[in-house]
């Protein structure tokens, strides 16, 4: 056996070799492999109770929508939606306001974001009972779905304030928007929170841009699910309107998904920010206040309200650790921190000091 290893580590040269050093070795490699699966927001790959039962909830979900959309002719098809998500909506419709892309479409749908939402929740130090606002656009109801079920696992109370029109690939379906959707699901048994408010979507979040057939529809779908909506003049209302409510609420933590206007308002600063959970502090260098925007998300977080804000999904894939365009695994996000990764490069320099088999010449 000595012999198999001594070929196997050093070749047939003449190295020293020793079972301590064997043992060594894979201590450093089990040590590397550790260092892959660490988390550097203090979670893992691996579930915990209340992860998986969150998990499986949000997938039981996307599993009703899709038999939902089939049973009424509607359904995505396969290379659209391939792993049944029954979330991606439509490339266009007339209540589409801008191109989207389909492989963050997709990636909004693994249940993974719902586990990173409550391990994003609990960083933030909420508990039951706290509140929660939760501000979206309807271009990506994978991710809303996520939020509102992290937030009701944790017994949250959430103020949810929706823009109607979607990106493409959204919530665009004319027979199922996103209040239909939300009724949907809340029929099912799979959320409880329904929309204290909505807004149109579009220029200024009053429709602007969309033509009045597609206003029309998203009025109708706002009336028949008895979803109150907030009609304003202008954007620069609508932020203080939406704003004022929001306050009222008097949330600990709010939740930023999409791109609505009134949300990120007009300062071209705001696609600076990076996706996550976000502290803000005025007196950051790093990240200040001015990279929120001059719209809702700016003003609250003026007030120091910390936020997790979704948008460009690749990075935010990235750094999150949950694979993008991928099919949904029954497994935690799981990011490498930084000390992970410092150890990691100890113990590769270790393993090319203490067993090299090099000589610099």
């Amino acid at each position: 056996m000595e012999e198999f290893f001594r070929k196997l580590l050093f070749g047939d040269g003449a190295s020293s070799f020793s079972m301590r050093g064997v043992l060594g070795l894979v201590l450093l490699a089990a040590l590397l492999v550790l260092c892959t699966l660490g988390d550097g927001t203090g979670g893992g790959v691996r579930l915990s109770r209340e992860e998986e039962r969150l998990w499986d909830r949000v997938r039981a979900a996307q599993e009703v929508l899709v038999t939902e959309r089939e049973a009424r002719g509607i359904a995505s098809p396969k290379e659209v939606d391939p792993w049944g998500t029954g979330l991606i909506g439509l490339e266009w419709s007339v209540v589409t306001t801008t191109l989207g892309d389909l492989e963050a479409k997709r990636t909004s749908c693994d249940p993974r974001w719902a586990v990173r939402v409550l391990r994003w929740f609990k960083e933030a130090g909420l508990a039951q009972g706290d509140r929660v606002a939760i501000l979206s656009s309807a271009s990506f109801p994978g991710f809303l779905l996520a939020a509102l079920a992290a937030a009701e696992e944790m017994g949250l109370s959430v103020l949810l304030a929706p823009s109607l029109a979607a990106s493409t690939w959204g919530a665009n379906v004319p027979e199922l928007l996103l209040p239909d959707l939300l009724t949907l699901l809340r029929r099912h048994g799979f959320l409880r929170t329904a929309p204290a408010f909505c807004t149109l979507g579009g220029d200024g979040e009053t429709g602007g841009g969309l033509a009045a057939e597609g206003v029309a529809l998203l009025r109708e779908a706002a009336r028949r699910n008895g979803v109150p909506l907030l009609a304003e003049e202008c954007l620069e209302m609508m932020v203080a309107e939406k704003t004022r409510r929001v306050l009222a609420f008097d949330p600990k933590l709010v939740v930023q998904i999409g791109g609505s206007h009134a949300n990120l308002g007009t300062d071209p600063d705001v696609t600076l920010l990076p996706g996550g959970l976000h502290f803000p502090e005025a007196s950051s260098r790093r990240m200040p206040v001015s990279f929120y925007g001059n719209g809702v998300l700016g003003k609250l977080a003026g007030t120091g309200l910390p936020v997790i804000h979704f948008l460009n999904v690749r990075d935010l894939a990235r750094r999150s650790g949950i694979p993008f365009d991928k099919a949904p695994e029954r497994k935690g996000p799981a990011t490498r921190g930084r000390l992970g990764a410092a150890v990691g490069l100890v113990a590769f320099a270790l393993g090319l000091t203490l067993f090299s088999r090099w000589e610099l010449e």
